[in-house]
Parts: C-alpha cells; sequence; structure tokens
C-alpha cells in the first residue's frame, strides 16, 4: 500500500491482480482525513495497468481528483 498525503487528507492505494491470470494490476483507492482513520470514500475502477507502479499512479490522481472535487462542494 501506498500513501499520499493530499490537500490535509491521506490517499491510501492498494493495488490487486484484476484477472485471474494475475498480469494485470487495478488500484483501489481509500481516502481519509489526514488525522483519522474513518474512511471517507474508497474509489474502485475498471482500468487496469501492466505494472504496480502505473496502476499507484493513477490511484493518486483519482485520489487527488476526489479529494478537489469533496473540498470544492459548499
Amino acid at each position: 500500500m501506498a500513501n499520499l498525503e493530499y490537500r490535509d487528507h491521506l490517499i491510501s492505494v492498494s493495488v490487486i491482480y484484476d484477472t485471474p491470470n494475475k498480469f494485470q494490476f487495478a488500484p483501489v483507492i481509500d481516502i481519509r482525513h489526514a488525522d483519522s482513520i474513518q474512511v471517507l470514500n474508497t474509489i474502485l475502477t475498471e482500468e487496469a495497468f501492466d505494472t504496480i507502479r502505473n496502476a499507484t499512479e493513477f490511484g493518486f490522481g483519482l485520489g487527488r481528483e476526489w479529494v478537489d472535487k469533496w473540498l470544492a462542494e459548499p
């Protein structure tokens, strides 16, 4: 699991195998306030990647987008 602190939130990305053949990886993104253990949102995607690094980077991008939208809402 990889973590990134962004705008007072903690984005955690886990990577799972996307297929039974175990050759593609999909990110699972959990988002919390930086000072809390309670998960605000979990993001699952149908996107799959050939490397763990690519899946993780994509997951961080989705997490940052979610935080930006969350903070922009009244």
